[in-house]
């Protein structure tokens, strides 16, 4: 048997199955979030060790801890929609509202054409941590990168959330 080649009438997810909600935590309501390009997570745990006398070897590791990070890559429309949402959220000073301090949630879905399997993914507690405008000359789109600093992220599994620790 060859397995060098996936299975012909297999479709694993891909950008274009995905769908994106995101949501303010202070009140719930839904953001547009269909202009972005990329969206990225990630998670690292840091273990602790406990070292033996003789030699220094890790007898034992603690649990950990573990730091979660994302980021996505937006159209500069949908970059503007993103902040017309938090702006109603954010704080006032003055004339300026600050957006980097209201937390949102994002969900991913994705379902693969002929598929039965939801891919789930919950990015939760962001706040925006920056952005870099990507502009320049020629014909493709203004593009926004956007940092984000999560609480959380989980895989959703059979019904349950799946984290890192």
């Amino acid at each position: 048997m060859n397995n060098e080649f996936p299975v012909l009438d297999g479709v694993d997810p891909s950008w274009a199955d995905i769908k994106l909600i995101a949501s303010p935590v202070q009140d719930g309501s839904l953001i547009d979030m269909k202009d972005i390009q990329a969206i990225n997570t990630g998670s690292t745990v840091e273990f602790g060790q406990v070292r033996g006398v003789s030699g220094g070897r890790v007898r034992r590791r603690t649990t950990g801890s573990v730091d979660y990070e994302a980021s996505m890559t937006m159209y500069r429309v949908g970059y503007q929609q993103l902040l017309r949402a938090l702006k109603a959220l954010a704080p006032k000073r003055g004339n300026q509202r600050a957006i980097a301090i209201v937390p949102f949630n994002i969900q991913i879905l994705h379902t693969p054409p002929g598929s039965t399997e939801i891919f789930d993914v919950r990015i939760k507690g962001c706040r925006i941590g920056g952005r870099q405008l990507n502009g320049a000359e020629g014909t493709d789109a203004d593009l926004v990168e956007v940092p984000l600093n999560p609480i959380e992220i989980a895989d959703m599994i059979d019904g349950e959330e799946v984290v890192m620790l």
